[in-house]
């Protein structure tokens, strides 16, 4: 963060010697009333969320509501930010449920102690990354593979839903073994678990659409309480109800497990290191840019983890940098952090004095509220569009992929192959890259993709590599090379190539380099390199293909090159 001129001198020390309260201060006196408008707009989805996403987490309800207390208090003491607004997640609560849930088959009683234990290992996870300064690994989750794997999520989620949606038994091991028992027992459905999810979603979906700045899971919840109460849907139409949380504030209690299921959350706590640091910093640093905001990735890292360590002390589950949230408290107005200090003050007293009301919430209600939070999650208008992208299918092949993969086999192991499809996709992309040749019609210049007999001018051949040249992509320039002098209409005199995109050379693409020259130079051509970055220029000097091809056949521009070509040069 740079700090500013005007910054009071109070704020200034306590910023450079503990690094604290960066995304409240400066604080300026008008910020008040947006702040608040803003923290009470986020509450009033924050509040309603939190219990659903509790549900996904597999977690009691009143802990949804705790990730709106301490572990936002604590990122706004320690992150950057005065936007990124933190959370319960449905993406990282999923990834949560599925792991604990696979450790603690035989044993139950301990699914709580370790989804706490999760969020304080993420935690701890989180706060060495950002000693370690990775921010930057958010750049290496593609918006594409996320798409994917948030639309596998929601897939999986809103499937989970369904048997409390209509009132039905669903028990049963994962999210597909719980949709066969809930077509199982189909001619058992309740008209009135039925009646009450639907009037939910279409509230919430109704509201959303034409009156977007009411909160409509507000407004579903507090309908779906007041209609259990007044119409005594327990009683007289057997709805199953949530039940009265317990009243208080969360305790700190350290959370213990057996040691090898401690040992078995390891990977998991890094799979949520990546998902949170690909979501909350990306988040935060398109709301900084927008607003023209100082910030610090790694900072944030800090006040994510301290978050996550504080909700696993504080017996909640994961939390993470949300985007929803984070539109909802811009919009609403918010200009720090100072917002998600409003949200937790507003949650204290539903957590000391309003538990007792969730006696009428029917579970259809919140599950309509998850299967409503699933459906935002479904990226398919992202995915139509990956589809129709001009040139290549490759992001919407991985895209659609990972949501396959995740929705049929679990966030868990979903993750992990987005990270694989990612990687692999970037692999193919830069070991394949779409090289070109030039040519000229009618004094307009082509780039055409390599075929055998092309050429820019009898004689003459403009290559372009359009990738930087590495060991895993140094076969196709040989393969290319070749290609066109053998296939050539006319011996090749001059053959260019357009090197702006070769920043690095190492020595497997060195060598492979040297034989592209040696090709040329064997069927009596020049070999000439133009547009070359100047920090390779030294590599390929202690390679040695400067001395095979001569310092006169480095050229600045393609148009340079066509002086060792014997016809007139042309742009």
């Amino acid at each position: 963060m740079t700090l500013t001129a005007g910054q009071p001198p109070k704020a200034r020390g306590l910023i450079g010697r503990f690094g604290l309260l960066q995304g409240i201060v400066p604080y300026q006196k008008r910020s008040w009333v947006p702040d608040i408008i803003a923290g009470a707009t986020l509450a009033a989805v924050a509040i309603p969320e939190g219990l659903g996403y509790a549900k996904i987490a597999g977690m009691p309800p009143e802990t949804g509501l705790y990730t709106c207390l301490i572990p936002v208090l604590l990122f706004a003491l320690f992150c950057s930010s005065r936007r990124l607004s933190i959370g319960a997640d449905s993406a990282t609560a999923a990834i949560s449920a599925a792991a604990v849930g696979a450790l603690t088959v035989d044993d139950p009683r301990a699914f709580i102690p370790l989804t706490c234990l999760l969020a304080l290992m993420t935690g701890l996870a989180l706060l060495l990354a950002g000693r370690l300064r990775l921010g930057f690994l958010s750049d290496f989750l593609s918006r594409s593979v996320l798409a994917g794997f948030l639309t596998g999520v929601g897939i999986q989620i809103a499937v989970g839903q369904l048997h409390n949606l209509l009132g039905v038994d669903g028990k049963a091991d994962g999210t597909w073994g719980k949709l066969v028992v809930t077509v199982q027992h189909l001619g058992q459905t309740k008209i009135a678990d039925v009646t009450v999810a639907v009037a939910v979603i279409a509230t919430i979906l109704l509201l959303g659409k034409f009156a977007p700045r009411i909160p409509g899971p507000l407004v579903a919840l507090v309908g779906s309480m007041l209609a259990g109460w007044a119409l005594d849907l327990q009683g007289r139409f057997d709805v199953v109800m949530v039940g009265a949380l317990p009243q208080g504030l969360p305790h700190f209690s350290f959370p213990w497990a057996d040691p090898a299921m401690m040992a078995g959350l390891v990977p998991t706590a890094g799979v949520l290191l990546l998902v949170q640091i690909g979501q909350s910093v990306s988040t935060s640093s398109a709301f900084a840019v927008q607003h023209d905001d100082d910030y610090d990735a790694n900072k944030d890292l800090y006040g994510l983890g301290a978050a996550n360590i504080g909700s696993g002390l504080f017996g909640s589950f994961v939390v993470n940098g949300s985007p929803t949230k984070t539109a909802i408290s811009d919009q609403g107005g918010a200009k720090s952090q100072m917002a998600m200090v409003v949200l937790a003050v507003i949650t204290l007293p539903v957590l000391l004095f309003l538990t007792g009301i969730f006696a009428y919430l029917p579970e259809a209600a919140l599950a309509a509220i998850v299967f409503v939070i699933a459906i935002h999650l479904m990226k398919f208008a992202t995915l139509r569009y990956l589809r129709h992208l001009p040139g290549h299918h490759g992001e919407y092949r991985v895209a659609v992929s990972t949501a396959a993969f995740v929705a049929i086999f679990g966030v868990g192991g979903g993750i992990l192959w987005a990270i694989v499809a990612s990687i692999a996709h970037n692999l193919t992309h830069t070991s394949r890259p779409p090289n070109s040749v030039l040519t000229v019609q009618d004094g307009i210049r082509h780039d055409n993709p390599i075929a055998p007999g092309l050429e820019t001018d009898p004689g003459l051949i403009v290559y372009r590599f359009a990738a930087n040249l590495f060991f895993a992509n140094s076969p196709r320039l040989v393969e290319d090379v070749r290609l066109l002098v053998d296939t050539a209409p006319q011996p090749v005199k001059v053959f260019v190539l357009d090197a702006s995109e070769l920043h690095t050379v190492d020595w497997t693409s060195a060598e492979a380099l040297t034989k592209a020259i040696h090709l040329v130079q064997e069927a009596g051509g020049k070999f000439v390199i133009a547009r070359l970055p100047e920090q390779t220029k030294p590599v390929l000097d202690y390679y040695g293909v400067t001395q095979l091809i001569g310092e006169d056949a480095y050229v600045d521009t393609v148009r340079h090159a066509l002086k060792f070509y014997d016809h007139p040069a042309r742009d």
